[in-house]
């Protein structure tokens, strides 16, 4: 007859085997775990990278130009765009302008409406520029900007571009895909909706892309090439602010742009 010390010794090795093999059966649960986790990671990725595929190279949504641009890129607004009067000789400016840049939104809040009347008017007529070299929203703006152009013309790119500047988000951030369909309803483009999730623009006017290249390329008609944003010409000649302490030439304001605009009807 066993001992009761015997007993005692069974039910201790018993315990530590049982424990044993709830050890062993965690290690493989962990390892089934561990492997089904990386299986998912790599479904995951793969899925995002075929998504992203799927967008930048949809057959049914290939890369392209936008129509309607001018020869170098940009979009025309003049008095007939705008419901205006035509007049005889419009002192022509050009825009170049990143959707990402603080300067850039302080220039059309002060300049933009006087730009708009003098186009109305028959004044005036501009060629915006726009390009993508600061930040991830700055192609995203520039992207759905053409959308709206090509989907409603020169007056609702205006229109869209003002809300844009409105709505700029701090430094470094972006808004949603909703956000830029959203106001372009706005601004009168309905069926732009397709073209800014679909991004057929994306070579042309992504960050850094084409557009922004060939601004980049371009001289002025004195030889000046494009060294940041906002960058005005007036007839083809770049318009500077007045001169810091430094000696270096400022952001240009609006009496600077009034100024240069009636030298150039002057002239």
């Amino acid at each position: 007859m066993a001992s009761r010390d015997d007993k005692r010794a069974r039910r201790e090795r018993a315990e530590q085997m049982r424990k044993e093999r709830e050890r062993q059966e965690k290690r493989r649960r962990n390892v089934i775990t561990a492997a089904v986790v990386a299986v998912v990671l790599v479904v995951i990725a793969g899925a995002g990278f075929a998504v992203k595929a799927a967008v930048d190279n949809s057959a049914d949504d290939p890369a392209r130009t936008p129509e309607g641009l001018t020869e170098d890129g940009g979009i025309a607004l003049t008095a007939t765009d705008v419901g205006g009067t035509a007049a005889a000789d419009p002192v022509k400016v050009t825009l170049f302008e990143d959707f990402a840049c603080p300067h850039c939104k302080a220039f059309e809040e002060e300049a933009g409406s006087w730009i708009d009347e003098q186009v109305a008017a028959g004044a005036i007529d501009v060629e915006f520029r726009p390009v993508a070299f600061l930040t991830d929203f700055s192609g995203d703006a520039m992207g759905s900007a053409l959308c709206v152009f090509e989907d409603a013309g020169a007056k609702a790119y205006r229109d869209y571009s003002e809300l844009v500047f409105a709505n700029q988000p701090t430094e470094g951030g972006n808004l949603d895909e909703k956000d830029f369909v959203d106001m372009a309803e706005q601004a009168g483009a309905t069926g732009a909706a397709d073209c800014i999730k679909g991004r057929p623009f994306r070579d042309f006017a992504d960050l850094n892309g084409e557009a922004t290249k060939a601004a980049f390329d371009q001289e002025d008609s004195e030889g000046n090439k494009l060294s940041g944003t906002p960058t005005v010409w007036v007839n083809g000649t770049t318009l500077n602010g007045p001169e810091d302490a430094d000696g270096n030439p400022t952001v240009p304001g609006l009496a600077d742009l009034q100024k240069a605009v009636e030298a150039a009807k002057a002239g």
